[in-house]
């Protein structure tokens, strides 16, 4: 993907980090292999002190988990922060449990 080629990326816990890794590894991504639901903060808080693009990969699950910090992103607005959640209605990493985005909840 062009955009992450120069970007300053960061991936949320397991699955994604993994998937992102095995595409290609380089020295700008930051794989969270430990926690769940910081990858946006984390993001926001490289956009903010940096002119490089920053991508977030975040999962539903974990974006569920920290649902703050999207107040914060619309009050800051980065120009240089992209924040792409992987919306599939489970939380892949800890065994596929449902997230309420497999109801009627939607992120868009």
């Amino acid at each position: 993907v062009p955009v992450l080629k120069d970007a300053l990326v960061v991936c949320n816990i397991g699955i994604p980090s993994q998937e992102l890794f095995s595409i290609r590894d380089r020295e700008n991504h930051f794989y969270m292999l430990g926690s769940m639901g910081l990858c946006s903060s984390i993001g926001l808080g490289l956009a903010l002190t940096t002119n490089k693009s920053v991508v977030a990969l975040e999962g539903d699950g974990a974006l569920l988990m920290n649902l703050g910090t999207l107040a914060t992103i619309g009050n800051r607005a980065p120009d240089n922060l992209i924040l792409l959640v992987i919306d599939n209605g489970s939380y892949g990493s800890t065994g596929d449990q449902a997230t309420y985005t497999s109801e009627a909840t939607s992120l868009a």
